[in-house]
């Protein structure tokens, strides 16, 4: 058992470390979806493809796009893999929408977008090697009411070595 003092007051917390690891993992509310998708299924060592991650809002929804000032923009980030070597993403053009007490438009996507993705495969990888690239499309999304704390969608994509 733990004790805690905050501003003269005592706070008991019980904690049983098997029980405070499903505590750390409560699910993150998502506010789109993202679909993983590649130009080709499977790419020759030293070849070059794209990777897309297609991102649907949910219905009455806007994500950020480059350019909205105070809010967070799209992002898509990959996790270190030495067998591919990731290139710029590309974002499509985003139309205007108004965010909660705004005048102006910002630039966002209220519809389902494309997010393009060039990657290299390594020049060492293997014939008939499975290569599994993951990440996350990082986003702030608003509704005409309220805008929600920024949040990640992980994406995998699953390629082949031919």
């Amino acid at each position: 058992m733990y004790v805690f003092a905050l501003a003269g007051c005592a706070v008991l917390a019980s904690v049983v470390p098997s029980q405070s690891q499903g505590l750390l993992a409560k699910p993150t509310v998502q506010h789109a979806t993202v679909a993983a998708a590649a130009s080709v299924a499977a790419a020759a060592a030293g070849g070059a493809l794209t990777l897309w991650a297609d991102v649907t809002p949910s219905p009455s929804i806007h994500i950020y796009a480059e350019g909205a000032k105070d809010f967070t923009p799209v992002s898509l980030v990959t996790t270190p893999n030495t067998t591919v070597k990731p290139g710029t993403p590309t974002y499509p053009k985003p139309e205007l929408a108004l965010a909660p007490g705004a005048a102006v438009g910002v630039p966002a996507y209220t519809r389902t977008f494309r997010i393009a993705l060039p990657i290299t495969v390594a020049s060492t990888a293997k014939a008939g090697e499975v290569i599994t690239v993951g990440g996350a499309v990082n986003y702030q999304a608003c509704d005409d009411r309220l805008c929600y704390p920024v949040t990640a969608a992980p994406v995998t994509w699953t390629l082949r070595v031919k």
